[in-house]
Formats: C-alpha cells, structure tokens, sequence
C-alpha cells in the first residue's frame, strides 16, 4: 500500500441465498434471520443477501440453481422433482412426522451422512421439517374414498400417488401457483400446512379442512459446492457453525409455531369448516400409506442402502425425541 495512503477493508464477499416462498412466509422470515445471523458471525467477510419469492427462478429449479452457481444457497423441496431423490422423501410418508419440532433433530442427524450420496452434486447445510400438510377441500372429506373424482394439488409427487391410489388425481403445480388454479376451477383441493394456506389466499376457495396430520415435507439449505469449497477463515467458521442440528431444529420450530398459528388463524374465519375423522376413519387414512412405506424401503435400498433399517431408525428417532407442548 503506498505510503500516506489510508487502510480500506475489504469488502464482504456478496452471497446469493435464492428462495421462492413470498417474503409473508415463516420460511423466508427463518431464511432472513440465519443469513443475518452467517453475516454476523463472518466478521464482516460475508454479505449474506436473500431472493426471495422465485426471484432467480422457479421453486423447481432451485436444486439445479445452487449446483450450477446461479445462487450460493438455496432453499430446495425434493418433492418439486419426483423420483430425483428418493431417501430424503421420507419425511412424505404418511403419519411418520407428528411434528416438525419433534423430527426436526431426528430428521437432520438421520440425513446428513446420506445427502452425499443423494444429492453428490451440492452441498448439505441442514434440513428442516414442516408441520405435518392437511387435506383442504371445496367440500367436506371424512373418509379416503371422498376424494375419488378430485383434482388435487399434492404436497409432493409422493403425496399425489397417495391420493392418486384413493381416486384423485394429481395437478403438479407449486404453492405459489395454488391460488389462481383453485380459483380457476384447476384445482378442487391441496394439501398443505394450515400457515400456508392462509399464506397464499387458499383459503379464500379451500374452505373445507380434513384435521388430521398426513404428511411432512422436507425443505433444504443447501450450498454451492465450488463457493462452499473456496470458503476459509471466518467466513468458513460462520457457514459451518450454521449448516448445523442446532439451526435445523430452530428453523423446523418456528416454522412449525407460524404454521400451527395459521390453524387458529384460519378458525376466525367465516365460512371454514373443519372435520375431525373418528378412529375408524383415520384407520382408513392411516391404511392407503402403508404400500409407500413398501416401496420407499425399495427404492432407498436401490440407492444403496438398507431402507427397512433405515426407516425403522429414523422412526425410534421421532418417537424418542421430546413431543411439541400443545399450544
């Protein structure tokens, strides 16, 4: 440096975190809070800036996004690309996730090791759960063969051959795309997490809400393997000491808190309706998933390992952590 000339710090290296849900969602508001907290933590090496609402492209293409380089980290739903990847889909199992706050530490320990062999081309941060997805309807559903005959928007590809096996059938499009579909007669029901419904205005045409917890889905940070690679001192430190349980059960809970208050949000509300299946009824329900965990211990054990071992793990896991208090 030339001599009188005074020291200028270097400036933080810009970070590109892409995410598609609108910034009133609890997923983006999470999202905004660690990239806050990575910039912090990184001394200044890092500027964590955050894209919301598909600004870098569709929610399907995030996972290819963050492995080509178009964002640094992104939030990835495997659901979005059906039969991509296969052991993390677990969590779409039916009645496996009572909550995402209890499975959220289950479900990232379990994956960790194996997001390596799932998803080689990117980086794993951490993975988080949501609250269990509920079945929304134009009209009253109590029982599995109610659906027969409907247009639905799934959770995942999964959670559409669930419903495809009970006669519906499955419209793929994203949350983001629900509301104009519904509205236009595309759709006559979704499933999704009490929050998000009234998130995106489903709501305003679902009005009919079957109680009872189905699924989950799993919702990724993951990393641009060459930016997550290139990474050293502080600013290393502050990305590994995020990418971690610890945040993956914070952002699982809040999350799960948001989508939990949608419910009572939602019970404020004129014209909802809100059916309780009795014990026989969810014995039906609980029925149609029992040939998915089948075939998800297939295709688990075709990509190497052993499904009905892993499975079994993950769900003592769950059931041995602590339950959600009830609100």
């Amino acid at each position: 440096m030339g001599a009188g000339l005074p020291a200028v710090a270097a400036a933080a290296d810009t970070v590109r975190f892409a995410h598609w849900v609108p910034t009133t969602h609890e997923l983006h508001r999470g999202v905004e809070a660690w990239s806050r907290s990575v910039t912090e933590a990184s001394k200044g090496t890092l500027d964590v800036q955050v894209f919301p609402a598909e600004q870098l492209g569709k929610v399907r293409d995030h996972y290819d996004m963050v492995a080509s380089g178009i964002a640094d980290l992104a939030l990835v739903v495997p659901g979005y690309t059906p039969g991509r990847f296969p052991i993390v889909s677990v969590l779409e199992l039916p009645f496996l996730v009572p909550g995402a706050a209890q499975a959220a530490a289950p479900f990232d320990t379990w994956y960790r090791p194996m997001a390596p062999l799932e998803m080689p081309a990117v980086t794993y941060c951490l993975g988080i759960v949501q609250e269990p997805g509920i079945l929304h309807t134009r009209v009253p559903v109590a029982r599995p063969d109610d659906v027969d005959g409907m247009k639905l928007r799934p959770g995942s590809a999964l959670v559409g051959r669930l419903f495809a096996s009970m006669g519906a059938s499955a419209v793929s499009i994203s949350a983001p795309e629900a509301r104009e579909a519904a509205a236009r007669g595309v759709i006559d029901a979704a499933t999704l997490a009490y929050g998000t419904l009234v998130s995106f205005g489903l709501d305003k045409v679902l009005n009919h809400h079957l109680d009872l917890p189905l699924y989950s889905v799993p919702v990724l940070y993951l990393a641009n393997t060459a930016w997550y690679q290139g990474l050293a001192g502080d600013a290393k430190a502050a990305v590994d000491a995020h990418c971690s349980t610890v945040w993956a059960v914070t952002q699982s809970t809040g999350w799960g808190n948001w989508e939990r208050a949608g419910a009572k949000t939602l019970a404020t509300l004129p014209g909802q309706v809100f059916t309780k299946p009795d014990e026989a009824e969810r014995a039906l329900w609980e029925a149609t998933g029992a040939p998915f965990r089948a075939q998800w211990v297939v295709d688990a054990n075709a990509k190497g390992i052993d499904g009905e071992t892993a499975l079994r793990d993950l769900e003592a896991a769950i059931a041995a952590a602590p339950p959600v208090p009830a609100d």
